[in-house]
């Protein structure tokens, strides 16, 4: 996908930017995502690191669990876009 059409499995630069802050500060953050099962679940953890594979785009959490983009919805009460 091209720079102004990203795909919906990455996020674009000023939403990479406001992620990688997080990675930076380690601060604690209120992620709400949907698992693959289709609950909705929320979590209180750092974000350790973004990461870019194979066209998607995933956070680690301090907790060790990687989620991917697609599947955030909130961060800190904050809508998650990915466009």
């Amino acid at each position: 996908m091209s720079a102004t059409h990203p795909s919906p499995s990455t996020v674009c630069w000023s939403v990479q930017q406001m992620l990688r802050e997080y990675v930076g500060t380690q601060r604690i953050a209120e992620i709400i995502y949907q698992d693959p099962a289709g609950q909705i679940c929320s979590v209180h953890a750092t974000i350790r690191d973004l990461l870019s594979r194979a066209g998607h785009d995933f956070l680690v959490l301090g907790t060790g669990k990687v989620v991917g983009v697609e599947h955030i919805i909130m961060i800190d009460g904050q809508r998650f876009t990915k466009e």
